[in-house]
Order: C-alpha cells, then sequence, then structure tokens
C-alpha cells in the first residue's frame, strides 16, 4: 500500500513539472521583449534560478539533517545530468543552433568551479564555511555578469508584450512554485522508494535526488524547444549548474561544513567537467546540436549512472 501511494505521488510530481515548466516557457519569452534581454539571458538568469530551487530545496533540507553528503551528491549528479538530458533529449526532439559567446564564457566558468571543487578534495578534503563562503560570493558575480551581458548583448527580442512587469513576474514566481512542489513530491517519494534498498547517502544524492531535481529543467527545457525557444533552452541548462555550484554548494559548505571523500569527487567531477567541456565544443565548432551529439551524450549519462552505481555496491 504505501509503495502504491509514493508511486502515485510521484506521478502527480511529474504533472506539476509539466504544467510548471509550460507556463515558465511562455512567461520567460515575454520577459526577454519587457526587459529588452537576450533569450540566452533570460534562460541563464530568470529561468534557470527558478529552476535550481529543487536543488536548493533537496540540499539544504539534507544539510539540516546531517546528511550533507546526499546534498553533495545531489549538486554533483544534478550538474552532471542536467547537460546530457537537457541537450540530449532537445536534440533528438529538433536539431537546432546554439552559436553563442556568452555560453562559452559561462562553459568556461562553470569547468573552473568544478576544477576547483576538485582542487578542495585532493588538498584539504573537507568544504569548510569559509569555502563554502567563497563559492556564495560568486554568485552574485555570475548573476551581475549575466544581466550586464544581456544588456548590451546582441538579438534582443523586438516584441512589446502587452502584458505589465510586475505581472509576468508574479506569473514565473507562481509558476516556479508549480514547479517546486512537483520536485519536491518527486524527490521525497523517490528517496522513500531508494531507502527501502539501504543505499549510501550520497548514491542516493547523486542519482534518485539529483535526477529528481533535473526534471524540472529537463521539463522547461523540452518545452522551450517545442516552442522554438533555443536560447532559453541552453541557457537554462548551464545557467542552472552555475547557479548550484555557486548558491546551492555555497549554502550548504557555510552553514554545515562537512568532509568530502576523494574517491566520490574523483569518480564524478570528472565528468561533470567532461559533459560541460562536449557543450562547449559544440558550441564553438559547430553550433549545433545533431541527434548524433545527443545519443553520445545521453550514453555516457547512462555510462556515468551504471559506474556509479557499481561503485556505490562494492
Amino acid at each position: 500500500m504505501t509503495v502504491i501511494l509514493y508511486t502515485a505521488l510521484f506521478a502527480v510530481s511529474l504533472l506539476f513539472l509539466y504544467i510548471g515548466s509550460e507556463k515558465i516557457v511562455q512567461v520567460a519569452s515575454k520577459l526577454a521583449a519587457n526587459l529588452n534581454f537576450h533569450r540566452v539571458v533570460v534562460g541563464t538568469v530568470f529561468v534557470a534560478s527558478i529552476t535550481s530551487m529543487p536543488e536548493l530545496l533537496s540540499s539544504t533540507i539534507a544539510m539540516l539533517y546531517g546528511t550533507s553528503k546526499m546534498a553533495l551528491g545531489n549538486i554533483i549528479g544534478s550538474n552532471i545530468y542536467n547537460i546530457p538530458l537537457i541537450v540530449g533529449i532537445c536534440g533528438l526532439v529538433r536539431r537546432f543552433k546554439i552559436k553563442e559567446n556568452s555560453i562559452n564564457d559561462e562553459c568556461l566558468f562553470m569547468i573552473g568551479l568544478s576544477v576547483t571543487l576538485m582542487l578542495i578534495a585532493i588538498t584539504i578534503g573537507e568544504i569548510t564555511w569559509w569555502v563554502g563562503l567563497i563559492f556564495l560570493l560568486l554568485y552574485p558575480v555570475f548573476i551581475y555578469n549575466s544581466i550586464r551581458k544581456g544588456n548590451g548583448g546582441s538579438n534582443p527580442t523586438d516584441r512589446k508584450p502587452s502584458d505589465g512587469l510586475a505581472k509576468l513576474m508574479i506569473i514565473m514566481l507562481l509558476s516556479g512554485l508549480v514547479l517546486l512542489c512537483g520536485a519536491f513530491l518527486l524527490v521525497y517519494s523517490a528517496v522513500f522508494i531508494c531507502e527501502m534498498f539501504n543505499l549510501n547517502e550520497f548514491y542516493v544524492g547523486f542519482t534518485m535526488v539529483a535526477i529528481g531535481c533535473v526534471i524540472p529543467e529537463v521539463a522547461v527545457s523540452i518545452v522551450a524547444a517545442l516552442h522554438g525557444e533555443q536560447e532559453i533552452s541552453i541557457g537554462n541548462v548551464i545557467g542552472d549548474n552555475i547557479i548550484t555550484m555557486t548558491l546551492v554548494l555555497g549554502i550548504v559548505g557555510l552553514f554545515r561544513p562537512f568532509n568530502v571523500s576523494l574517491l566520490e569527487v574523483l569518480s564524478t567531477v570528472p565528468f561533470m567537467i567532461l559533459m560541460t567541456l562536449m557543450l562547449y565544443v559544440m558550441n564553438r565548432r559547430s553550433g549545433k546540436i545533431t541527434k548524433t551529439w545527443s545519443l553520445l551524450m545521453l550514453a555516457l549519462a547512462l555510462a556515468v549512472f551504471i559506474l556509479e552505481t557499481l561503485n556505490s555496491t562494492i
């Protein structure tokens, strides 16, 4: 009976995610016109800030319950699965161009954050309060930089929506709450089912919780791709990863310092770097997401999942 209940919660969460994602893409498109920002910036800053809330919520709850390793697994896992699931699935839905200089800069910034995390694990072996503070301070820097580029960026939208800015912001926030409720139900049900198998905290965070938190980003980006909003799709994925690494990891480390396993970091973070590097190469060389690239990224994501599952059983 309990399994049936949590399976029902899982189904309801997917419905919430779909409703919230469809509305948030519509509002983001109008917001781009209202603020005269480039669509990539709207995806990177506004949409990504809302869809990164599941990672923030689940990681904060895990931190408060003293399971910071689950929070770290969630942060790393969501950043690994984000790019291949979003870019890969969107590439299968529709072939589109992603040639944007801002994405190049953000990919390099994300790689720098990942390398920093690896160096911290190798040198001091823990996320201290001052490490958390450093990551947290990089969050407003990223937001300011993205908005500054958006104000002077090329190809802003020329459409002028009739809806007022305040109304659009309210609708976006409400849509974000729907996404958040869906993600919470998804993570809550997934964690319960996963605990039945007595898995370790990092693995639960890296797989079940992370994939549950990625669902809002995947839903938003697929809906955006179907509506032809490719820039919002790609801006959302890289923006969410950066926000997760700066805001979420920063908060967790600042308020609840914890030790990190060198094996867990070295067996996962390189894949996070590889996924970001693949997006960088695609954008810099061809600027296109093809079915070949999509299938390759999805296959790599599956390989990472299997590898971490095998590591957790050793």
